[in-house]
């Protein structure tokens, strides 16, 4: 029977006949098998050298959009423009059947190979699509779920493919729209880091809105001719297509381009508000992405006054009166200058590339380079090159000169391996023998040479635990973790109060800006899961809502989330007792805990005998 009788109904029937038509053209049958030569199996690796910078920004992406789809049996695809599957993050249980059918890195799932999928039908009709159960041509994948949306590159064009493939059901609208939020995140990066851009603008008419998929995203070149801009960009300039029609920058904003260059080199970080020729009017945030060779040449030089460079931190400048921060700095003054590694442990947001760079300008190292690799946002097979280097012509698509790598960049002063959990078992096994030998060799082959670099290492991770699952090596973690710190949540630390006034100093410099007792309290209140990150954020934005003529910030001017947390809510406190607000203060202390005497008594800087003594006294009364 021909394939296209029996074609299903279905809310996208007409691009799914569309599709099968294509199918039945080119010659495949529904009951074809798989065969060998089946997804044209091509060298992965240079299709991954092709695509590096896609990859490097959609993999950790894709693995936090995995993370929502937990116990949903599925996999994240990353596909590029041919159809060539890249990446692919998933459950091992679904992982095993979709290899059986070839849906894993490496193969190709263009339609004329695959037939109607999610995949190869969505560059095909260069939109969204979902290809359900019976919508796919071929016998052998109707068991499959599978949704899929273009990434689009910053000039136009389809630049990839997101996936979500499952043998479940799905509620394919809801898993729709997470996928093109997913993909929406990936393209905004890709235009922040466009390497003709000179100006990035971040902009929404809600502050609050900045800094999530809501915001419009703009680069302009160094002349203010716009480059790129995401969806949500054209839609609240109301540009229509700009891929169409790129206008420069005059012709969208009333506010001069000499003004906004100078903005961003005056006050870096600092929102501004804009208006457009449409009188529409934004909060926006500036960043200036010049390269010293290459600065913006159309404000006069007496336009752009050169900010004065704030001296790097120290673990000094870290010390603001929590117990538990002032400890590990204590720690960590005992190794500087020593060849041990510092192993720092802690939740995502709480500073650990911070004190990760104040602890390198603290020590003998200072004027020598800090280096920083994340090594969860670089492909698998990228990371080796990435540290040791490579060789010139060592690989397809390799740069004509080599590259020196981050270890011996690194040489002199200090290198930073963030998210080091993540580093492949089989580098791990490299980098210890480096660290015993001190020698690195590029790849390719070429001269070893010596390093002397101090090693600090990060991971929000639990290093011991990955040892035991098996996914980290026990000889490097006993390598790294001589000396291991682990840094505490922002809502465990009793300096809050001290890094909220410094942020505030930070963010309005040159304007003194006070901080309300309710701001404070409703600061202290919130428990702030994104941690320093999310605080840094917040008091941005909440200086971007401060009147020309204000000098206290409010509760109102913070984050909607913040003063109206419905767990911790904002209220003026009953009039009452001394001895009464005390009891109070540590039962909602260890409350906020949940129950964690060590980390109630660290917030009220008092010892943990000293709180049970309270909680006891509390209970009696």
């Amino acid at each position: 029977m021909n394939p296209l009788d029996q074609a299903p109904i279905h809310l996208t029937l007409d691009t799914i006949r569309r599709s099968w038509e294509r199918c039945a053209a080119s010659g495949l049958r529904a009951s074809d098998r798989l065969h060998e030569a089946d997804g044209r199996r091509i060298s992965l690796s240079d299709r991954l050298e092709a695509n590096a910078k896609l990859v490097a920004y959609a993999q950790p992406i894709m693995e936090h959009l995995h993370e929502q789809m937990a116990r949903s049996s599925s996999t994240i695809l990353l596909a590029d423009d041919s159809g060539v599957i890249l990446r692919s993050v998933g459950d091992a249980d679904f992982l095993e059947r979709a290899a059986r059918i070839a849906l894993k890195p490496g193969h190709c799932w263009a339609e004329s190979v695959m037939g109607t999928n999610a995949i190869g039908t969505a560059l095909a009709e260069q939109r969204p699509v979902a290809v359900i159960g019976e919508d796919h041509y071929l016998e052998r994948n109707k068991f499959l779920t599978c949704i899929a949306t273009p990434i689009h590159a910053p000039a136009g064009g389809v630049l990839g493919i997101l996936d979500i493939s499952t043998s479940v059901r799905l509620t394919h609208v809801h898993a729709q729209a997470l996928l093109q939020t997913t993909a929406g995140i990936i393209e905004n990066r890709l235009i922040e880091t466009l390497d003709n851009a000179g100006l990035i603008i971040h902009f929404h008419h809600q502050p609050e809105a900045l800094s999530s998929p809501l915001e419009g995203l703009a680069a302009f070149d160094e002349a203010g001719h716009l480059l790129a801009c995401n969806p949500r960009a054209e839609q609240l300039l109301g540009l229509g297509n700009t891929r169409l029609h790129r206008p420069d920058y005059a012709e969208i904003f009333e506010t001069r381009w000499n003004t906004l260059l100078e903005h961003a080199c005056s006050h870096p970080g600092r929102p501004l508000k804009l208006r457009c020729h449409r009188g529409r009017e934004f909060v926006a945030l500036l960043v200036l992405n010049a390269t010293p060779a290459q600065k913006p040449r159309t404000a006069p030089k007496e336009l752009l006054p050169t900010p004065r460079p704030r001296p790097p931190l120290t673990l000094d400048d870290l010390d603001l009166g929590d117990r538990n921060v002032s400890n590990a700095i204590r720690r960590a003054r005992r190794i500087l200058g020593l060849d041990i590694p510092l192993l720092i442990q802690g939740e995502t947001g709480t500073g650990k590339e911070v004190f990760a760079q104040a602890f390198h300008y603290s020590g003998p190292r200072r004027d020598g380079p800090f280096v920083a690799i994340n090594c969860a946002a670089i492909p698998a097979n990228l990371i080796e090159a990435e540290l040791f280097g490579y060789a010139a012509g060592a690989y397809t698509g390799a740069r004509s000169e080599g590259a020196r790598g981050k270890l011996r960049e690194a040489h002199g002063g200090t290198l930073f391996l963030d998210e080091i959990g993540d580093m492949p078992l089989k580098l791990q096994a490299v980098l210890l023998r480096v660290l015993e030998t001190r020698r690195v060799t590029p790849l390719g082959g070429g001269q070893e040479e010596e390093i002397d670099l101090s090693l600090v290492c990060a991971s929000h991770r639990s290093l011991k635990q990955l040892c035991e699952d098996g996914h980290f090596r026990q000889d490097l973690y006993f390598r790294l973790s001589a000396m291991t710190l682990s840094l505490p949540a922002l809502r465990e630390r009793s300096d809050l109060e001290s890094i909220a006034r410094r942020m505030l100093h930070d963010e309005s410099p040159g304007r003194p800006v006070r901080i309300s007792a309710r701001s404070l309290d409703a600061i202290r209140r919130y428990p702030w899961p994104g941690n320093i990150r999310q605080l840094k954020n917040a008091l941005r934005l909440a200086t971007a809502m401060l009147g020309p003529n204000d000098d206290v910030l409010e509760p109102e001017h913070l984050p909607q989330d913040v003063f109206d947390d419905p767990e911790h809510p904002l209220a003026p406190p009953p009039a009452q007792s001394l001895r009464a607000a005390e009891v109070r203060l540590v039962e909602e202390t260890v409350a906020r805990h949940q129950g964690n005497i060590s980390a109630a008594a660290r917030e009220l800087g008092i010892t943990r005998t000293t709180l049970y003594r309270k909680l006891r006294l509390a209970n009696h009364n």
